[in-house]
């Protein structure tokens, strides 16, 4: 039988043929004679390395080793994160410059909010024939920082809060200020990360809190509380419960000893993220026979890349200090910077 192998060179051009002269030649059998039928220049340079006992070079070989994802982190990545998992990457983001702050609250301004029936006794008492409108701006701008990166779970916080009431409209009285909030923080958080009640109670915390409104005599409201807290998240749903005891003081120099009943001994924030939009409700009791509490809903929706509307109504007792023995309704709209979620 032929060798069919043979034919195609058979068949082909003269530079088919030398290198088809070249591959069938025994190793070590090439001559400088044989060579000369090799056309292609590369090839006759090759060819004539093998009849000098020379080998061509060969092209090197690189060996690449793909590294497969680990299997955590591929499953993060397909499980997703919460709401509040996102939130904190942000924050983290921010906090990677030592000398920058974060959001800790809700950073808004509401340049329009009407309450029914804005409480005037105080101001009437410390400054007679005052007058105060129903409709004011309502302000809060809200920051942290870590000072002490303890541990992997561990961190050490210093926050601070602002509540600002403006009668900006009242020209009568010279758009004066009717009421502002302070509120420094230090705050030590331990991030645990453990299910608990079917959700993940991913961080809990314990501060030392200090609320004022930095007025005197007749208009002088404050008090110092430990507060500890948790935060529990499914996906975008979010359950913040908060406990508080209050520091005891003087009662010669108190200003507001029954602060408690009405503020209670804690609170409970609930929050919910639909795309861009969040809805929160904050809830508060004094479990007492004598009841008394207050409530707040919160609704932010995307205007631009930058700021988010915001609608925020609160009924109840306690919305300042200076509101904290009187019942306030109040429905506002305006512009939200950082959100809870």
């Amino acid at each position: 039988m032929p060798d069919l192998s043979t034919r195609p060179c058979a068949r082909g051009s003269r530079r088919l043929a030398g290198l088809c002269l070249l591959l069938s030649l025994p190793a070590g059998a090439a001559t400088v004679q044989d060579c000369t039928a090799v056309e292609d220049p590369l090839q006759r340079l090759a060819c004539y390395d093998e009849a000098a006992g020379r080998q061509a070079p060969r092209e090197p070989v690189i060996q690449v080793e793909v590294l497969e994802p680990a299997a955590e982190t591929v499953a993060a990545a397909e499980a997703g994160q919460s709401a509040v998992e996102e939130r904190r990457d942000v924050e983290e983001g921010a906090l990677e410059n030592p000398f920058a702050l974060a959001a800790y609250r809700p950073n808004y301004i509401l340049p329009v909010t009407y309450n029914g029936k804005i409480n005037k006794e105080p101001f009437e008492d410390a400054f007679p024939g005052v007058n105060m409108d129903d409709v004011e701006a309502k302000f809060q701008i809200s920051f942290k920082a870590r000072l002490w990166d303890i541990s992997e779970n561990f961190d050490l916080w210093a926050a601070y809060t602002q509540e600002n009431w403006w009668q900006v409209y009242n020209d009568d009285e010279s758009s004066p200020f009717r009421e502002t909030n302070y509120q420094p923080e230090v705050m030590l958080t331990y991030d645990y990360n453990r299910e608990f009640l079917g959700m993940n109670l991913s961080r809990m915390g314990l501060s030392l809190t200090h609320q004022s409104n930095g007025r005197g005599d007749l208009l002088s409201r404050s008090w110092n509380r430990v507060i500890g807290s948790a935060t529990l998240e499914q996906g975008n749903f979010a359950i913040m419960p908060r406990v508080w005891w209050r520091i005891p003081e003087d009662k010669d120099d108190d200003d507001n000893p029954d602060t408690e009943d009405y503020y209670g001994y804690g609170d409970v924030l609930l929050a919910y993220k639909v795309d861009e939009m969040t809805v929160s409700s904050l809830l508060r009791n004094n479990l007492q026979s004598d009841n008394k509490g207050a409530i707040q809903v919160d609704w932010s929706f995307p205007l631009n890349s930058r700021f988010k509307g915001y609608v925020q109504w609160f009924y109840g007792y306690g919305e300042s200090m200076i509101d904290y023995d009187v019942k306030t309704n109040r429905i506002g709209i305006g512009v939200l910077m950082t959100d809870l979620l």
